[in-house]
């Protein structure tokens, strides 16, 4: 169980990450439109913060994608989404 969670907490902060890149957002601006604080996108992006369902559905909003698209691996949403 630890682990699969280890991972997926991995895959959420490399989606965000590459998805608000791709969108040419700062974290700041990410957090602003999400309705949260600069830091709790930093820490998301950095596996230290456990983002609740809605944060989440709130972030796939804002980048586009679907919500379960920010659990998958990353190579995964860049071929779906044909991104290098």
């Amino acid at each position: 169980m630890t682990q699969d969670y280890e991972q997926l907490r991995l895959h959420l902060a490399e989606n965000i990450r590459l998805m608000r890149r791709v969108k040419n957002l700062t974290q700041e601006q990410l957090a602003l439109m999400a309705e949260v604080d600069r830091t709790y996108v930093s820490q998301i992006e950095r596996c230290t913060g456990n983002p609740s369902l809605m944060v989440l559905c709130k972030l796939a909003n804002i980048l586009e994608i679907t919500t379960d698209q920010l659990l998958t691996e990353s190579d995964t949403l860049r071929r779906a989404l044909s991104i290098e």
